[in-house]
């Protein structure tokens, strides 16, 4: 997880270019950004976001749960002209990015969660075209990472926000020791924002393609073979070793995917290859299909 000042720095990364690009195309304008701090004799106060748009800002009062700048610790209602549209609860507050695709305007307001390894995600209010009235229109899921340079894109002329899906995180594995970090996609538009991956179906399956070097390179360092890919220890199952982790998520990328015969068919192969016995496999599938239907992906 990045720090505070990370995070910072790639909310300003993210927002020193006037467009993010999706090949030649310009897919969205960035009208202004900033973060969001209680600095004083302007805190109480009043942020203008541009188009309409501004941030009553308060210091939180609100018990702090978590540890981080205090003067990032805020209570924020959203208004659109002096109509407040949404209080924000009390928590730490990163940054925020006004934005223009098509005719309509979207504000993201960053928040922190919390903890050690993780957690941030995004609330998006949409003024769908000039005129109408600012709204809500929802927030993102937790994700491990902050922003990147460039998270948004666009397919086909629609717009959308790469975050990370961390369901898998802890999936047989110490949080801090996981690489089932996976990426994934939101829609956004006027009425919704959706998480909707099949648009980047090549990506995924590339990605899945690329672990192969990795699984191999893994298994040719191995001293001994594993008996099988989830071992017991203390009572609990874990992966036996990097590339089970590797392994598990190539499949996962596939199902992302919608390859579901790729999926099983290269688990099945990958632990028959590098494990003496391919043992809980069908249990393995259940587990991962269970996780699958947490949540959209």
């Amino acid at each position: 997880m990045k720090g505070f000042s990370t995070w910072i720095l790639s909310i300003f990364l993210l927002f020193a270019a006037s467009a993010v690009s999706a090949g030649n195309n310009a897919c969205v304008t960035i009208i202004k950004a900033d973060d969001l701090v209680c600095k004083p004799k302007l805190c109480p106060g009043v942020l203008h976001a541009g188009n309409g748009v501004s941030f009553r800002l308060s210091p939180g009062v609100s018990p702090r749960k978590l540890m981080g700048p205090s003067g990032s610790w805020l209570r924020i209602i959203v208004l659109d002209g002096n109509n407040p549209v949404r209080e924000l609860p009390d928590s730490f507050y990163l940054g925020y990015g006004h934005l223009r695709h098509d005719k309509a305007h979207y504000v993201m307001i960053g928040e922190y969660t919390g903890g050690m390894h993780c957690c941030t995600r995004n609330h998006f209010f949409v003024r769908p075209a000039p005129g109408r009235k600012l709204r809500y229109l929802g927030t993102t899921a937790e994700s491990d990472e902050g922003l990147d340079e460039k998270p948004f894109s666009c397919v086909a002329g629609k717009l959308y926000l790469e975050e990370h899906d961390m369901r898998f995180q802890s999936f047989h594995t110490p949080y801090a020791q996981s690489l089932l970090s996976l990426p994934t996609h939101y829609r956004l538009t006027p009425s919704a924002i959706t998480i909707d991956n099949l648009p980047f179906h090549k990506k995924y399956i590339d990605m899945a393609g690329s672990l192969s070097v990795e699984i191999e390179a893994g298994a040719a360092k191995r001293q001994t073979v594993p008996d099988a890919l989830i071992i017991e220890k203390d009572g609990e199952a874990y992966y036996a070793d990097e590339p089970a982790q590797l392994i598990v998520k190539r499949a996962i990328l596939y199902l992302f995917a919608r390859e579901e015969a790729e999926a099983w068919k290269n688990l099945e192969n990958d632990m028959k290859k590098y494990y003496r016995q391919a043992t809980g496999l069908d249990g393995l599938k259940k587990e991962i299909i269970s996780k699958l239907k947490e949540a959209p992906y």
